[in-house]
């Protein structure tokens, strides 16, 4: 049977809504079946077990762990008061002051969702009761959020990172210029949306407004810079560097804020069990998929079709964020990464493109995959919180999509934008 065949298996079960776990599994052992990969069925489960028992994912529930914790300390509110003071006075004030808070919360959270969920509630009622219309409200917030899986650290850096074999460090250090790229680009977004409707901007803070913020921030800010100087300094590894910073949430929610108690502690280390879970039994699955398909030559065969027909690294790559960015759409990052690695990365190799560089690509496609219907969870997460339906803000978010796509486009073509701060640290 063609291997063609079982991808179509593949996608059909996950058109029938079956958990992405499940459909790995049933996808790998029907290929086995049927196909003389050489992986023998009394095996599946220490191939299994071997994808998830890696120092390098551990990092996963660390970091959702610190997340979490970050958001029900309070610091949310502090990092959104010092955004304030540092561009609220710029046209279109608190729009920036969105995209800010979510460069600085991203190197604490890891992830577009607690991103949204996070600030998104300050954000936008924030910006509601300045005068900001709520599709721009609503549209800012959710576009920021895609930040958090770009500046480190990065939850689907660390899981591209597992399934890739590229060192986790070097990703997430390569993160650093496409984040701050993709943040000013969104600030040109809002300044063109500040001068066409003449949104308000916040009054310029007095210096002692600026000591009295910086003062309240400075220990959560404290957060990405201990994970950045740990990383570049070659002190600790981002695993090691996920637990110092859950320590240190803990300590600020616990002995500073006092806003944790022991039964929240408890509700956030049982959703931070299940999240973990989830995570890594999809990891688990796309482990044995991807041992499959590898000896079942596959990822060859696609190589060999498609580097037969397009001879172009410039077109190959087009054509790759196009279906990236189409797959996102329907997968969620975890699992979508997990599924395309193995089948992308024999390509990326062949037309020279640097593991680290593609890693920022792929990631950045599936952000811009949260975004968008029918399955873009950061979508569904404002349009709830922003009580503003699906379609109008999809609507709303055409023109921060297509912003992102450029920052995609320069991020791909120029790889240097990823590879510069990781060669200076001398990861690469």
């Amino acid at each position: 049977m063609k291997s063609s065949v079982f991808l179509l298996v593949l996608v059909a079960l996950f058109l029938v809504s079956i958990p992405v776990a499940f459909a790995l599994g049933i996808t790998s052992t029907l290929l086995m079946a049927a196909s003389s990969t050489g992986v023998r069925f009394g095996i599946i489960i220490h191939q299994m077990i071997g994808g998830v028992n890696t120092f390098t994912l551990l990092a996963v529930p660390l970091f959702l762990l610190a997340g979490k914790l970050m958001n029900a300390s309070g610091t949310t509110d502090r990092l959104f008061a010092f955004a304030k003071i540092l561009v609220g006075w710029l046209p279109g004030g608190l729009g920036h002051v969105n995209v800010i808070a979510s460069v600085i919360f991203a190197g604490m959270s890891g992830t577009a969702v607690s991103d949204a969920s996070g600030l998104g509630l300050i954000e936008i009622k924030a910006m509601n009761d300045a005068g900001f219309g709520n599709d721009f409200a609503c549209s800012v917030t959710a576009a920021s959020s895609t930040l958090g899986p770009i500046i480190p650290p990065s939850l689907p850096l660390v899981v591209y990172g597992t399934m890739s074999g590229a060192s986790v460090g070097a990703l997430f250090i390569a993160g650093v210029l496409p984040g701050i790229l993709m943040a000013l680009i969104m600030m040109a977004v809002v300044t063109t949306y500040a001068l066409i409707r003449r949104y308000p901007r916040e009054k310029i803070p007095s210096p002692k407004e600026c000591v009295i913020g910086f003062a309240k921030a400075i220990l959560p800010l404290m957060a990405p810079v201990i994970i950045l100087l740990g990383i570049y300094t070659g002190l600790f590894t981002p695993t090691e560097a996920a637990a110092i910073v859950v320590l240190y949430s803990l300590f600020l929610g616990l002995l500073v804020y006092r806003t944790i108690n022991h039964k929240v502690l408890w509700g956030i280390l049982v959703e931070t069990v299940y999240d973990a879970a989830s995570i890594g039994l999809i990891v688990a699955a796309a482990t044995l998929f991807g041992n499959v398909i590898i000896k079942a030559l596959i990822p060859q065969k696609v190589l060999e079709v498609v580097t037969s027909s397009i001879s172009s690294p410039v077109l190959l790559l087009l054509v790759i964020n196009i279906f990236l960015l189409v797959v996102g759409m329907f997968l969620e990052t975890t699992s979508a990464i997990t599924i395309l690695v193995p089948l992308l990365l024999p390509l990326t190799n062949a037309i020279g493109v640097d593991p680290v560089h593609f890693g920022i690509i792929i990631v950045l496609n599936l952000m811009i995959g949260v975004l968008t219907p029918p399955f873009g969870i950061v979508l569904f997460v404002t349009s709830y919180i922003g009580k503003m339906s699906v379609a109008a803000l999809t609507k709303a978010l055409m023109p921060w999509i297509l912003a992102l796509f450029v920052a995609l486009m320069l991020i791909t073509y120029i790889p240097e934008i990823s590879l510069l701060v990781p060669r200076m640290a001398g990861l690469l």
